[in-house]
C-alpha cells in the first residue's frame, strides 16, 4: 500500500493511524483516489461472493446539505468534498445466488457437493424472504467500508463511518428503490483535524473464551 507521495504504508500502520474524521478541508479529490477507494471495496471479501455493495457517489452540496439535515446535523456530511452513501443491495440473493456458487466451485473455493445442497440454491425468494438477508448484506457491506477507510489513510484522506441517520428519509432524498437499503454514510476529504485515538479495551476484555 502506497500513500500520497508513493511511500509504502503497510496494512498495520493504516490500521494504527485511521481515525474517524468530521473536519474537513474544501480540497477537492481526484476522480482517481475516488476511483481507489471504491476500487478497495470491490476487492473485499463477503459470503458466498455476492459482493452486495453498492455505493452512491455524492458532490452536489445541496443533496449532501439534504442528507445532513436528516442525520442529526451532522455537518461533516456537507462538509466533506465526497459523500458516500454505502449500500446492499439484496437482490443479490435473489437473481445471483446460483451464478456466484457456480463461480466458487469453478475456482476451487466450494466442492461441488456442498454446492449441490447449498441452503436455498433453486428457491425463489419474495421480498419478505429477501429481507432476512439484509442483515447478512450490511455485513458485507461494512466489511467493503473497511477497505475503503484503510485505503484512504494511504492516499492521505480522511473517512467517517456514519450510521445515526434517518434512513428512509435518506432513501426517499435519493429515491431509492426498496432492493437498496443504505448502511452506512462515508464523508471522505482531506483531514483538517488530527484526533488522538480514542479509547480501546484491553485485550483480555475482548477474548471471551480460549478453548
Amino acid at each position: 500500500m502506497l500513500n500520497v507521495w508513493g511511500e509504502a504504508v503497510d496494512v498495520k500502520t493504516a490500521i494504527i493511524n485511521r481515525r474517524s474524521i468530521r473536519k474537513f478541508k474544501q480540497d477537492p479529490i481526484p476522480n482517481e483516489y475516488v476511483t481507489e477507494l471504491l476500487e478497495a471495496a470491490r476487492l473485499a471479501p463477503s459470503g458466498t461472493n455476492h459482493q452486495p455493495w453498492r455505493f452512491i457517489v455524492i458532490r452536489n452540496k445541496i443533496v449532501q446539505q439534504k442528507i445532513q439535515e436528516v442525520a442529526y446535523g451532522q455537518t461533516c456530511l456537507s462538509e466533506a468534498p465526497v459523500l458516500l452513501v454505502c449500500c446492499a443491495d439484496i437482490q443479490t440473493y435473489a437473481k445471483d445466488t446460483a451464478r456466484r456458487v457456480q463461480e466458487l466451485v469453478e475456482v476451487g473455493a466450494m466442492e461441488k457437493e456442498t454446492a449441490d445442497k447449498y441452503p436455498g440454491l433453486n428457491q425463489p425468494k419474495d421480498e419478505q424472504a429477501l429481507k432476512t438477508y439484509i442483515p447478512h448484506a450490511m455485513l458485507n457491506v461494512a466489511i467493503a467500508m473497511q477497505n475503503i477507510a484503510l485505503r484512504a489513510v494511504s492516499l492521505g484522506l480522511g473517512t467517517c463511518i456514519i450510521q445515526l441517520m434517518k434512513v428512509k428519509k435518506i432513501a426517499g432524498i435519493l429515491d431509492l428503490p426498496d432492493n437498496i437499503i443504505i448502511t452506512a454514510l462515508m464523508p471522505v476529504g482531506f483531514s483538517n483535524e488530527n484526533p488522538d485515538p480514542r479509547p480501546r479495551v484491553p485485550l483480555d476484555e475482548l477474548i471471551y473464551r480460549v478453548i
